[in-house]
């Protein structure tokens, strides 16, 4: 008669196996900058003392030359006390030099006619955020759609949130391809996550 030897190791070696096939399918890539990561052809992901953060800019990458820059954010931190982060301390580095502030809700609420269209086609381009399994969702919302809600001066994240949204900056120039920079000023360190428009890097 046959016997059949019990699988005992069929399990964890499945396990090991699952685990190997994981990190040789991870796309994360470093870049030239400490902390910073390459998840996707557009997608960052910025991991520093007080926040971590997923950028992605694929909107821009897609459309040079239009008079409002928007950016795509998922924002958590890293430690179990929250962080704050404040709106007039969220500014874009430009190809040309000059640092551009976030925009104020006033400034986007008077625009917010013209970019309609815009939003329309952002909304049809944005690359999932969810990289923060666990984490509670809540809207990063310093600036909102016109008579949708109230656009807030913080957000406070920690460990167990992440606040997710989009940035919106006035090009006065409009988007020209170049080297950018999203800057965060928090009250312990500074995020600093470079991009290029118009080709890799």
């Amino acid at each position: 008669m046959e016997t059949t030897m019990p699988a005992r190791g069929v399990a964890p070696t499945l396990g090991a196996l699952l685990l190997l096939a994981l990190t040789a399918c991870s796309t994360a890539t470093p870049t030239g900058t400490p902390g910073v990561e390459r998840l996707g052809a557009t997608v960052l992901r910025y991991n520093g003392p007080q926040v971590e953060a997923i950028l992605s800019y694929r909107y821009a990458e897609l459309h040079p030359g239009e008079g409002w820059l928007f950016l795509d954010l998922a924002l958590t931190g890293n430690t179990r006390p929250a962080v704050e982060v404040k709106r007039d301390r969220i500014a874009l580095l430009i190809p040309s030099g000059d640092v551009v502030p976030l925009a104020s809700q006033e400034e986007f609420g008077h625009a917010y006619p013209q970019l309609a269209a815009a939003l329309a086609r952002a909304a049809v381009a944005a690359e999932p955020l969810d990289y923060f399994p666990g984490r509670t969702p809540k809207g990063l919302d310093f600036l909102v759609v016109p008579g949708t809600g109230l656009a807030l001066e913080s957000v406070w994240v920690n460990d167990l949130d992440v606040a997710i949204g989009r940035l919106y900056f006035d090009m006065p120039t409009g988007v020209q391809p170049g080297q950018y920079e999203l800057r965060i000023d928090l009250a312990e360190s500074k995020v600093r996550i470079p991009f290029r428009l118009g080709g890799e890097g």
